[in-house]
């Protein structure tokens, strides 16, 4: 797949209202259950923030990859 492809497949992800919507659901429920988890729970908690990070890491890498253009890094000399 060529970078303008991908760039335009990740920027429909991000906008597609039923994505957006499980994620945000995914999301919030993870966060309720480490806020709600019994505070000798640690596995509980840890295992619900992994699920956090991993929702926001995805949404990241989209975001990086709708932001991305075509164009290679313009490289100049340093002098």
């Amino acid at each position: 797949m060529s970078p303008e492809r991908d760039a335009n497949d990740a920027r429909w992800l991000l906008e597609h209202p039923l994505l957006v919507r499980t994620l945000d659901e995914l999301e919030q429920s993870a966060i309720n259950q480490a806020v709600n988890a019994p505070y000798d729970d640690h596995e509980k908690r840890q295992a619900s923030c992994a699920d956090i990070r991993s929702i926001r890491a995805l949404r990241s890498k989209l975001t990086v990859l709708a932001e991305s253009t075509a164009k290679p890094a313009r490289r100049g000399s340093v002098a």
